[in-house]
């Protein structure tokens, strides 16, 4: 669409061109300010839709990656890092897919080209334009080969860097701290010259085009000027003649011009394909629902319905796959087969892995939430956190909780799980580490909050079962 009213702009163009020099100034200015606001309006409309259509596809996209990052990584699985550069790169598609359909559409100004300047002009023109396909291609191609050799390097560079960050210490004990510096200045010197390299790349394939864009039009331009000489071309179809060619190598320009991002958003593509929402919510009232599932760690197929106040065990020996189902069921790890589906209510995970933030204590249990002190006290409390350690909200915690026991960090994670008010709370095998008492208090704790769904995996020891769906894994 907006090809062709580029095209139909360029006619009224000449029009208004021809009636200046035919000294018809007052119908050939209205048509030239005719000409200047559609093709103002036609401009800004594009653009307009472009970003709309970008904001659109970032959108829909940034709200998978969230939770998409909430999922471990599980081993040589593909790292996530560059996923979010790849939406900006994919959100640039429907702009590039618009300017593939103008340099499309503009091929019809061969036919006005062929009608006004005649025979010879659209040969030129037409014989330029497939003149322009190889380049475009071995530009793509040397593009495609430097833009890899630019992420590896820049890989390299990032891992390095981190790396050498590690050993800072041993490095400054040892005196060796210049080694590390070296190093990365050289691979960052290589880095800078593959990206120059890139860039002499794309200047050269626009000086290619716009070499060609020139010759095309100076050549229409002698033809149509000697047969306007000779009688046989009146001026509006010079005229005409002249603004088509410039048109129609106006818009290949522009999506010749954008090889490089075309491979960029196809690649992104390729990239986000295999990124799913990280869940199905349901329209039931159940919390999740397991169908067929089968996990990485098993291949028996789970099915079941978990809704509020329900109570899961799953049991088996150590290597069973009992924390791969739980992950599996809260979507930290993908399913082999069947799905899980969750209404999207907020879940609790503990697990003696589970970590504490840097920070006070106050922050680690609100993570953010106003919550009032007092309340904040009671759910410690019944607990079984109690004495000065735990009175003051404003102590500072060491980093992942250290000085405080085990048992009294798993504690810690799920009253920050009940003070957020989570409608499941997933419970890994943290029976263990607490004593008689504790797990007497925290089984009291859970037992209180009737609406509470809870699924708990165990070798032997379950703080707060009795009846509900039983799981036996097996080795």
């Amino acid at each position: 669409m907006y090809a062709m009213v580029s095209l139909a702009n360029v006619v009224l163009l000449a029009v208004a061109l021809a009636d200046v020099a035919h000294r018809r100034f007052s119908t050939g200015l209205w048509i030239l300010l005719t000409v200047l606001t559609v093709r103002w309006t036609a401009t800004t409309t594009t653009s307009l839709w472009s970003v709309h259509a970008s904001n659109r596809v970032r959108h829909e996209w940034r709200t998978v990656l969230p939770t998409h990052f909430s999922r471990p990584t599980s081993e040589h699985e593909r790292s996530r890092g560059d996923l979010v550069f790849a939406v900006d790169q994919l959100s640039e598609q429907p702009h590039l897919d618009l300017l593939a359909t103008s340099a499309a559409v503009s091929f019809v100004g061969l036919l006005i080209l062929l009608w006004a300047g005649g025979w010879l002009c659209f040969v030129i023109t037409m014989g330029l334009l497939v003149l322009a396909v190889p380049f475009y291609q071995r530009s793509g191609r040397r593009s495609e080969t430097v833009t890899r050799e630019l992420q590896e390097r820049r890989v390299l560079l990032e891992a390095r860097q981190l790396e050498l960050l590690n050993h800072t210490v041993e490095l400054r004990a040892l005196g060796a701290v210049n080694f590390g510096a070296d190093e990365i200045a050289a691979i960052s010197d290589s880095e800078h010259s593959i990206a120059l390299r890139a860039i002499r790349v794309t200047l050269g394939s626009s000086l290619v085009t716009e070499f060609l864009s020139g010759v095309s039009i100076g050549l229409v331009a002698m033809v149509v000027g000697l047969a306007l000489l000779g009688g046989r071309i009146s001026l509006l179809h010079a005229l005409i003649a002249v603004l088509v060619t410039g048109e129609i190598f106006l818009h290949v320009r522009r999506h010749g011009s954008e090889f490089h991002r075309r491979e960029n958003a196809a690649h992104a593509l390729v990239a986000l394909r295999d990124v799913a929402p990280s869940h199905i919510a349901n329209t039931t009232e159940a919390i999740l629902i397991s169908t067929n599932l089968v996990t990485e760690a098993s291949d028996v197929r789970h099915s079941f319905l978990v809704a509020p106040g329900d109570r899961v065990l799953v049991t088996g020996p150590s290597g069973s796959g009992k924390t791969t189902l739980l992950h599996t069921l809260i979507n930290w790890r993908s399913p082999v087969s069947g799905t899980v589906e969750r209404n999207g209510q907020s879940v609790g995970y503990v697990s003696v892995d589970s970590a504490l933030l840097s920070g006070t204590l106050r922050d680690n249990l609100n993570v953010g939430a106003v919550i009032p002190d007092a309340h904040v006290h009671d759910c410690l409390a019944s607990l079984g956190l109690v004495g000065p350690r735990f009175e003051a909200l404003d102590s500072i915690l060491l980093a992942d909780g250290r000085g405080i026991s085990t048992g009294e960090k798993v504690r810690l994670v799920l009253a920050r799980a009940l003070l957020a008010d989570v409608a499941l709370v997933v419970l890994d095998d943290i029976a263990g580490v607490l004593d008689v008492h504790a797990r007497e208090l925290v089984n009291a704790a859970l037992e209180e909050r009737t609406e509470l769904a809870i699924i708990e995996a165990t070798i032997d020891m379950p703080l707060s079962w009795s009846d509900g769906h039983l799981i036996v894994l097996r080795p």
